[in-house]
C-alpha cells in the first residue's frame, strides 16, 4: 500500500470508448451502491503548467495536489474537485508576488471548479503492437466553464482583477500502459496529443502544457448508497 491507499486494486475496463467503459474494483465492476472515493499525490517536488502571457513564458508551479468531493461513478465516469497547493506564478522565469493565486484567504491554493473524467480509447503503437489504451478525459462538468480561475491581486500583470482562467480539456494516461491492469495506484501523466489547454484565450501563444506525474488511488471508506 502507498500513499495511505486503501488496499484495493483499481483498473478501468474499456469495451470502446465511452460506451461499455467501467472501472474495475477488485476484479469487479463497481456498481450504483459502491461509488469509491480517489485521491491523487504529486510524484517528486512539484506539478508545472507552462504557457505565454504577454509575450514571454508563464508557468505556474504548485507543490502538492489532493482531490476533493471526487469519486469513480458509473459508466466509467469520475467528478470532483482538485485542490492545489504551495503554488506560485513565474512571468519571465521570475517570481510574480502580485499574481500569487489564493482561494478565499488560503494563499498559494488553487481549488478547481467541479471536473468530470470518462474513460475514453486512445490508439497506441506499443513494440510494434498496435492497440486501444485507456486514458481518462477530464473536463469542467459545466460546459463553457474553465477548469479554473485562478485569483491573484489586481495589480497582477496576467489577468488582473479577472483573474487567470485555464481553459480546456486534459488528458491523462497511464505512463506503464497499464491503464486495464488493477494496481492500488496508477502513475497519470497529460497525453500531449489529446490534451488542449490554454491560459487566458484559446490562441496559439496561450497553449498550456502540464509537466509533472500523480499517483491516483482509492481513499476512505467506500460509500454504499444503499445505506444513505
Amino acid at each position: 500500500m502507498r500513499h495511505g491507499a486503501r488496499s484495493d486494486a483499481i483498473g478501468t475496463g474499456a469495451a470502446q470508448a465511452e460506451k461499455g467503459a467501467h472501472w474495475n474494483l477488485n476484479g469487479n465492476p463497481i456498481t450504483s451502491t459502491l461509488l469509491p472515493e480517489i485521491g491523487a499525490l504529486l510524484e517528486g517536488s512539484h506539478g508545472v503548467l507552462l504557457s505565454k502571457a504577454l509575450g514571454s513564458p508563464f508557468k505556474i508551479l504548485c507543490t502538492a495536489m489532493t482531490f476533493e468531493e471526487s469519486k469513480l461513478l458509473l459508466e466509467g465516469s469520475a467528478l470532483g474537485r482538485i485542490r492545489f497547493s504551495g503554488c506560485k506564478i513565474f512571468l519571465s522565469e521570475k517570481e510574480s508576488i502580485p499574481c500569487e493565486p489564493h482561494t478565499g484567504t488560503e494563499k498559494g491554493v488553487i481549488l478547481t471548479n467541479l471536473l468530470k473524467g470518462l474513460i475514453t480509447l486512445h490508439e497506441e503503437t506499443l513494440e510494434g503492437v498496435t492497440k486501444n489504451e485507456p486514458v481518462v478525459t477530464i473536463e469542467p462538468d459545466i460546459a463553457g466553464q474553465p477548469f479554473v480561475n485562478i485569483v491573484t491581486s489586481a495589480e497582477c500583470s496576467v489577468g488582473g482583477k479577472a483573474g487567470i482562467p485555464v481553459i480546456g480539456k486534459f488528458v491523462l494516461s497511464d505512463c506503464l500502459h497499464k491503464g486495464r491492469t488493477e494496481a492500488i495506484s496508477h502513475l497519470g501523466i497529460e497525453l500531449p496529443t489529446l490534451t488542449k489547454l490554454w491560459i487566458l484565450s484559446e490562441t496559439v501563444e496561450h497553449q498550456a502544457t502540464i509537466d509533472g506525474s500523480a499517483s491516483v488511488f482509492l481513499v476512505g471508506e467506500h460509500l454504499d448508497t444503499e445505506k444513505k
